[in-house]
């Protein structure tokens, strides 16, 4: 076995200082961004759409995108409920190793559904995705709130 080198490697203090700049007051923006990331890529998949550009997908690829759809949200979920209830030891060491707040990994949860839909969305021109991922997403919002302590 190899000794550890003195120096090297993150130390504790490294990783308290990941998070300083992460202040409630910046995590309520990075929630905003995201929410209007999201739906700023939603219209413009509705404006494609309503200018005419419409190329429907093959029914292959949607047969196909529905099961990746299928997982993402079981996997998210998951997650999700992972995170905010059970605090399972995968939830713990995806927390010590990311140094990220766990509002922040549910919101981008939430997000990745959200996401999907709108590529959903753009294949298809189905907008139920789209909709329960945004319905998701702000839901997330509600069971991760920005927590005084965060930084």
């Amino acid at each position: 076995m190899v000794p550890p080198i003195a120096g090297l490697g993150p130390s504790a203090r490294a990783a308290d200082q990941r998070l300083t700049w992460l202040s409630p007051d910046r995590l309520t923006r990075v929630r905003a961004i995201i929410l209007g990331v999201s739906l700023f890529l939603g219209l413009a998949v509705y404006v494609f759409h309503t200018l005419g550009a419409s190329h429907l997908a093959q029914p292959i690829l949607v047969k196909k995108l529905r099961g990746v759809g299928v997982l993402t949200w079981i996997y998210a979920l998951v997650q999700m409920i992972d995170l905010r209830f059970y605090n399972s030891r995968w939830a713990q060491r995806r927390r010590s190793a990311i140094g990220i707040p766990d509002s922040l990994h549910g919101w981008l949860f939430g997000q990745m559904l959200t996401w999907f839909g709108i590529l959903y969305y753009g294949l298809t021109e189905d907008l139920r995705w789209y909709v329960a991922g945004l319905v998701i997403q702000l839901l997330s919002f509600l069971a991760f709130p920005i927590r005084k302590d965060a930084a």
